[in-house]
C-alpha cells in the first residue's frame, strides 16, 4: 500500500467568496446601525408630537394646528415604514448570503470529515506496532528508515491538525446558523412593527380627513381669521424690517467693535451647529412662501420658521449677543425680541412675557421669555427669524440637525 501525505487547501474561489461575504456583512451592519438610529429619532419625534396632539384634545373645536400635527405624524410614520422596509431588505439579503455561506461550509466540513474517516479506517487496518516496525525494518538502508519514521510523525501531526480544523469549521458553522436564526427573528419582529405602524398611519389619516371635512363647513370664517392674522404679521414684518435696517445702518456708520467682530465670526463658523431656540419642539412651518396646505387660494410667506412646543416653554437665545429691542406684536398682547450677534440678528416672536431687556447681554441657551399659548387651538408656537444685516436667512440651515 502506498503512503502519501494529503493536505487540505480551501479552493481559491471559496476563500474569495468568504471575503466577499465578510465585506458585505460589514457594510450591512453599518447600514443597519444607521437605519436603527434613524427609526429611533423618528419614533422620539412621533412620541413628542403625540404629546402636542394630546393638548389639542382640551379644545372641542377642530383646528389646522391639529391637522398639521397629524400631517407631521403621518409623514414621520411613512418615513419609519420606509426605514423598516430598508431594514427588512437588508436582512433578507443577509439571510440569503448566510444560507449560501452555510451550504458552502457544510460541504467543506463534509469533505473534511470524509477525508478524516478514510484516515481512521486506514489507521485501524494498520494499527499494530508490529506492522509499523516491519515497515521500518524493511527499509533498504538507514536513510530510508529515517524518512519512514519522520513520515509516521508527520502523519500523526496531520491527523491532529485535521481534527482541529474540523472542530474550527464546525464552530464557525454553528455561529453562522445562530446568526441566521437571529436575523430571521429580527425580520419577523420588523414585519410585526411594520404592520403596527401601518395601522397607526391609517388611523391618523382617517382622523385627519374627518377633521378636514368638519373644518370645510367653516372655511369662510377661517379664511377671514387667517387674513386678519396675516395683516398682523405684515405689520410686524414692516416693524422688524425697519428696526433691522436701522441697526444695519448703525453698523455701517460705526464699525463693529472687536468683541462684536469676534461674536459675528463665531456665529458664522457655527452654521449648522447652533442650538434650537426652544429646549424641545418640532418644526411646524418652514421658511419662504408656500400655498396654505388646506385652504385654496391662500399663500403664506414666512420670514423664518414656526416651532411647535410645550405649553409653558421658554424661548432661548441661540448664541451670545445683545438684546437690541423688544417689539410689541400688533393686534396681540405678545412681544418679539431682537438680539444682535455682530452682523447677525435673531428674532424670537410670540413671547407672552419677556424676562430680558434692551441693552442686556445674553448667553447661548439663556431663557428670554415664555412662549404664548393660543387658547383657540391650544397651540404653543415660537416664530423664529435669522438675518444677516438686512438679508433674511433660512434658520434651518443654521440650526443643529
Amino acid at each position: 500500500m502506498s503512503w502519501r501525505k494529503s493536505t487540505y487547501y480551501p479552493p481559491i474561489k471559496s476563500a474569495l467568496t468568504l471575503l466577499f461575504f465578510l465585506f458585505v456583512y460589514t457594510g450591512f451592519a453599518q447600514t443597519q446601525t444607521e437605519l436603527n438610529n434613524q427609526i429611533l429619532l423618528l419614533e422620539k419625534e412621533i412620541a413628542y408630537t403625540n404629546e402636542l396632539l394630546n393638548t389639542t384634545l382640551k379644545s372641542k373645536d377642530d383646528s389646522y394646528y391639529k391637522i398639521e400635527l397629524l400631517a407631521r405624524q403621518i409623514s414621520r410614520h411613512e418615513k419609519v415604514l420606509g426605514s423598516i422596509q430598508k431594514e427588512i431588505d437588508n436582512i433578507s439579503h443577509d439571510i440569503d448570503s448566510k444560507q449560501l455561506e452555510i451550504r458552502k461550509k457544510q460541504a467543506e466540513l463534509a469533505a473534511l470529515k470524509e477525508e478524516y474517516a478514510k484516515m481512521i479506517y486506514f489507521a485501524n487496518r494498520n494499527r499494530e506496532n508490529y506492522d509499523k516496525l516491519m515497515f521500518l525494518f524493511s527499509s533498504k538502508d538507514f536513510n530510508q528508515a529515517y524518512k519512514r519514521l519522520k513520515y509516521f510523525e508527520q502523519y500523526s501531526h496531520y491527523r491532529k491538525n485535521q481534527v482541529k480544523l474540523i472542530n474550527e469549521r464546525q464552530e464557525a458553522l454553528d455561529k453562522d446558523i445562530k446568526q441566521l436564526e437571529k436575523n430571521k427573528a429580527e425580520k419577523l419582529s420588523l414585519r410585526l412593527k411594520e404592520t403596527q405602524t401601518k395601522e397607526k398611519l391609517n388611523q391618523q389619516k382617517i382622523e385627519q380627513q374627518r377633521s378636514l371635512n368638519r373644518l370645510k363647513s367653516k372655511e369662510n370664517g377661517l379664511k377671514s381669521d387667517l387674513r386678519k392674522k396675516e395683516r398682523q404679521k405684515d405689520a410686524l414684518k414692516k416693524a422688524i424690517a425697519k428696526l433691522i435696517a436701522n441697526e444695519a445702518e448703525k453698523t455701517k456708520k460705526f464699525a463693529l467693535t472687536p468683541e462684536e467682530l469676534s461674536i459675528s465670526g463665531d456665529f458664522e463658523n457655527n452654521q449648522g451647529k447652533l442650538p434650537w431656540p426652544v429646549e424641545r419642539g418640532v418644526l411646524f412651518s418652514s421658511f419662504g412662501e408656500h400655498a396654505h396646505p388646506y385652504i385654496k387660494g391662500i399663500k403664506i410667506r414666512n420670514d423664518g420658521i414656526d416651532i411647535a412646543t410645550d405649553e409653558g416653554s421658554q424661548a432661548r437665545a441661540i448664541f451670545d449677543g445683545e438684546v437690541r429691542s423688544i417689539i410689541s406684536v400688533p393686534g396681540t398682547p405678545n412681544y418679539a425680541i431682537l438680539i444682535k450677534h455682530g452682523n447677525y440678528f435673531t428674532l424670537y416672536s410670540n413671547i407672552t412675557k419677556a424676562i430680558v431687556s434692551p441693552g442686556q447681554k445674553v448667553k447661548a441657551r439663556q431663557n428670554l421669555g415664555e412662549i404664548y399659548k393660543e387658547p383657540s387651538d391650544q397651540s404653543t408656537k415660537l416664530q423664529f427669524q435669522l438675518w444677516k444685516n438686512t438679508t433674511k436667512l433660512n434658520p434651518i440651515n443654521w440650526l443643529s440637525k
